[in-house]
């Protein structure tokens, strides 16, 4: 008969103290991974340290099926060719909204040569965040935390996303100090996007891959669209950016009445197993 989290948790040694205080370990991985380097790369995050962290609490504390069931959860395509369409396509509409407002308040284009040639656009621009953009914190973010405080707080999705919510807008305090990120995504954009991710991630089967590819394009319309203007203009483009993802995440909030898209535990249970 298998060991349950609270038998392992009861015993002594390493395994049993990593399954009692697996959070708190998965958290401070996390910063210890992703702050390593922010001094020598002027405040850059590892955007692989939550993933990281996630799959080293999990060897210890469940073994090999623990690692299997996050990989499982990272590699999940079947979901729905919809859910293919909305993960881009509501980052896109986002960028778009705000680049439209930002043009009708007198925003400019002084600067196109970051698109000018498509070779360019995807060496420069693309794969850059393909190899090292935020959709590699998700399997962490999603996969690990998101899963686990839905499963501690089964009365509350929204509890658990304002916990993982705030671990996550914490860990880019770097880039908040080191002037990357203004602090009105730092509090409300960062948020914003926690709760369109986990509405993916619930309402396609806990798919951790089309939180991932939300993220991917979240980065990448960012760094398409706001160098196209002045340095004033972007700043105004990334407050109109922020407040239109803040409403679709409100919008969603309504739509789903609070359980983005998380489904029954009955539900839940025959789409972990397939």
């Amino acid at each position: 008969m298998e060991n349950t989290d609270a038998d392992l948790a009861s015993g002594r040694g390493l395994r049993p103290f990593v399954v009692r205080h697996q959070m708190v370990l998965f958290v401070l991985l996390t910063y210890l991974i992703s702050w390593s380097f922010v001094i020598p790369a002027d405040g850059a995050l590892i955007p692989y340290g939550p993933m990281i962290a996630a799959f080293i609490v999990l060897a210890v504390a469940a073994g090999r099926g623990g690692v299997a069931g996050l990989w499982k959860q990272m590699t999940r395509w079947r979901v729905g060719w919809k859910w293919w369409l909305l993960a881009p396509g509501v980052l896109i509409v986002v960028h778009l909204c705000a680049f439209m407002i930002n043009i009708a308040l007198g925003a400019r284009i002084v600067n196109t040569a970051h698109v000018a040639s498509l070779p360019v656009y995807l060496s420069a621009t693309v794969l850059p965040l393909l190899l090292l953009g935020g959709q590699w914190e998700e399997p962490g973010w999603m996969g690990y935390a998101q899963r686990r405080f839905q499963d501690r707080f089964v009365d509350s999705v929204l509890k658990a996303t304002l916990v993982v919510g705030l671990i996550r807008i914490v860990w880019h305090t770097p880039l908040l100090v080191y002037g990357t990120i203004p602090w009105f995504d730092f509090l409300f954009g960062i948020f914003a996007l926690q709760i369109i991710f986990t509405w993916l991630y619930n309402a396609a089967g806990a798919s951790v891959l089309i939180a991932m590819v939300a993220h991917l394009f979240s980065n990448v319309m960012t760094a398409t669209v706001k160098p196209l203007f002045s340095p004033a203009d972007q700043q105004r483009y990334w407050l109109i950016m922020v407040a239109v993802e803040f409403l679709v995440a409100i919008g969603i909030l309504i739509a789903t009445r609070g359980r983005l898209g998380l489904k029954p535990t009955n539900e839940r249970a025959v789409a972990n197993a397939e």
